[in-house]
């Protein structure tokens, strides 16, 4: 692919970028779009500039759009009644929708970042935990499939995301630092248990992480997750340029939704 030279991510502010002498952080060459205020925007700008990205004015100029942290997402969504410690906002989890739908049925992949990993992971099919504990600070995550560890990621979220195999989660990393969980207000489990950080829909081409690799100071994890970006979308089989963007394969797309239409066939019958 060669690389497109859109430089908003440098031109619209002043990006300030550490030099990391004992870490190299793979080229991605991705234009990517984030849906978020203007603080996430230049987040993000510093984290994705170190793969060697730029911004996408929009998400159908993009490689990649961005589903950002915030508050939480509407119990409702997944079928459940709220838990007193759930915040949410009805027209984010509208906006949020929207672009959603956008960039499945276009065949965008998408990356969510905390909320947003909780977000991608509920359009999915998923459920939440809708509170946790233990896991305001950072801690330790590990990678089942490199079986590598991690030893500081950023950790701010009450929630999280339970395991979702028939919908085609993949569990890419996990911790176990929480011993209570809320399922609504009146289901708790208790109890040391796996804790999902970070996940993969190839479907509908999701990649979710819960930590916060766009804040600063988090290099290995900054590193970690641009290789699994690299991964995941730039060496995706199923993902092929049309036009200049990256989108998953039309037949793909097609034989997706061929798929659903017999679920919902068989369900009627």
């Amino acid at each position: 692919m060669t690389p497109r030279r859109n430089n908003n991510f440098m031109n619209e502010r002043k990006v300030t970028v550490v030099r990391d002498t004992n870490l190299v952080f793979p080229e991605l060459f991705m234009e990517v779009y984030v849906e978020g205020d203007s603080l996430e925007q230049k987040a993000f700008a510093e984290m994705f500039i170190r793969g060697r990205c730029t911004k996408a004015d929009s998400p159908d100029q993009a490689d990649l759009v961005v589903f950002t942290g915030g508050v939480d997402v509407d119990p409702q969504l997944y079928g459940e009644t709220k838990h007193p410690a759930t915040l949410f906002n009805a027209e984010r989890d509208k906006r949020d929708m929207e672009l959603y739908k956008y960039c499945y049925d276009n065949g965008v992949p998408m990356f969510g970042v905390c909320r947003g990993a909780q977000f991608l992971h509920v359009m999915n099919g998923g459920k939440l935990w809708q509170d946790i504990d233990n896991h305001v600070g950072d801690h330790a995550i590990y990678d089942v499939k490199a079986k590598r560890t991690l030893q500081t990621v950023s950790s701010v979220h009450h929630q999280a995301c339970i395991s979702n195999k028939a919908n085609g989660m993949e569990v890419i990393a996990v911790s176990h630092i929480a011993r209570n969980r809320w399922q609504n207000e009146r289901i708790k489990v208790p109890g040391q248990m796996e804790d999902i950080e970070a996940f993969w829909y190839p479907d509908t081409v999701c990649f979710g992480v819960q930590g916060h690799p766009e804040y600063r100071g988090y290099y290995q994890y900054l590193q970690w997750t641009l290789e699994k970006l690299k991964e995941l979308m730039v060496e995706n089989p199923y993902l092929t340029l049309q036009g200049r963007c990256r989108r998953l394969r039309p037949d793909l797309i097609a034989e997706r939704e061929k798929m659903k239409k017999d679920a919902r066939e068989k369900e009627l019958n």
